[in-house]
């Protein structure tokens, strides 16, 4: 009987992994982290306290990874650890809720800044639903055409992550205003309160790691690789969040990073003017396309999983006998994608987002509360 073809190393778990954290929200949400606590020290000190929890839950999933390197990893894990019906929930949530809405709104998202960028005349829904298809298509292809193109976008990111980082120090000088405390207020409850608030889109921005776990199956040594990957991974994104937020608070300083709502593309105007501003907003293109890519190739091994658990239709775990790939999961996890960004609930929730994002100055002057995160 056909298997799942074991094609993918450290490099692509690696990469896997990264792709599933790092989205667009790392050159937006800085400023949210800002606006709750105001010195550098307290702001860099809350990334690096989201990053150690984070490392710490991937040290969880690595052991676990160690011991159940099986399809659909976390789907797996809740299986075997607690029920079969926790895990027959969690994957029809990821299929009808979280993946696929996700997905939805950041294709609406790309579609938007693509549209942007080139001038085209279309409409943002098609180019959403024409880029689910395409990456659908290229995932049908073969575990290792969709690892590369993930890779690739990846790669991509790092680059786009990177380009800020040295344009924000090497050609803005750094925001006057003498040295900082390093509390911005005295220790209380209320400072406590002022970090957790921070932590919130902290955690978000650092979520997602665990989907890497779901091509356990597809990996040549997942006993070896997928932890590596998860630890390596983690501690890659948790340097590029540092010095992203190191280069905004020297570049704009705390009280700067916190009255603008889009600090990378601050910083890169700063840089370069209008063509740095150009430039980060196809990073962020990049970015939303490569998160695009990493969910569809990974979460339908959670559906070909049910598939074989005998939990779901049993179409879904049929491979293609040449590519060896849950075609039918594959398209089914683009085709929901696709129907909730037609729908138009994807291109509300990017709408929400960004109408949030330009009144969250407003609000923050109005109420201490923290203004939505973007994934």
């Amino acid at each position: 009987m056909a298997a799942l073809a074991r094609r993918l190393g450290l490099f692509d778990a690696t990469m896997l992994m990264m792709g599933g954290i790092v989205g667009s929200g790392i050159f937006k949400n800085p400023y949210v982290v800002a606006r709750q606590v105001r010195t550098p020290a307290l702001i860099l000190g809350s990334w690096v306290l989201g990053g150690l929890i984070a490392l710490a839950g991937a040290f969880i999933y690595a052991e676990l990874a160690a011991l159940r390197p099986e399809v659909g990893g976390q789907y797996a894990y809740l299986r075997d650890a607690f029920h079969p019906a926790a895990a027959f929930v969690y994957g029809w949530g990821l299929l009808l809720v979280t993946q696929s809405g996700g997905m939805a709104a950041v294709s609406v998202t790309f579609a938007r800044y693509v549209l942007e960028l080139t001038g085209f005349r279309a409409g943002e829904t098609a180019v959403a639903v024409g880029t689910l298809g395409a990456l659908t298509a290229i995932n049908c292809l073969g575990v290792r055409a969709g690892a590369t193109v993930q890779s690739a976008l990846m790669v991509l990111k790092i680059g786009a992550v990177l380009g800020l980082v040295a344009a924000g120090w090497l050609l803005v000088r750094p925001e006057s205003g003498g040295p900082h405390p390093l509390l911005d207020r005295p220790p209380s409850f209320g400072l406590l309160s002022a970090i957790g608030a921070a932590l919130v889109p902290v955690l978000f921005a650092y979520g997602g790691w665990q989907t890497a776990s779901f091509v356990a199956a597809e990996l040549r040594r997942p006993e070896r690789d997928l932890p590596r990957g998860l630890l390596l991974g983690v501690s890659g994104v948790i340097l590029l969040y540092l010095a992203v937020n190191a280069v905004c608070v020297r570049a704009l300083g705390p009280e700067g990073l916190a009255a603008t709502t889009t600090p990378a593309s601050a910083v890169m105007r700063r840089a370069l003017g209008g063509r740095g501003a150009s430039l980060i907003a196809a990073g962020i293109a990049i970015s939303t396309l490569g998160f695009l890519s990493q969910g569809i190739l990974t979460a339908p091994r959670v559906y070909y999983a049910m598939a074989e658990d005998r939990v779901f239709l049993r179409v879904v775990g049929l491979l293609h006998p040449r590519t060896l790939v849950p075609v039918v999961a594959i398209a089914l996890q683009g085709l929901a994608a696709a129907v909730i960004a037609a729908s138009g609930r994807g291109a509300s929730s990017a709408r929400r987002a960004r109408r949030s994002s330009s009144s969250a100055a407003g609000r923050a002057r109005r109420a201490p509360s923290a203004p939505p995160v973007i994934p």
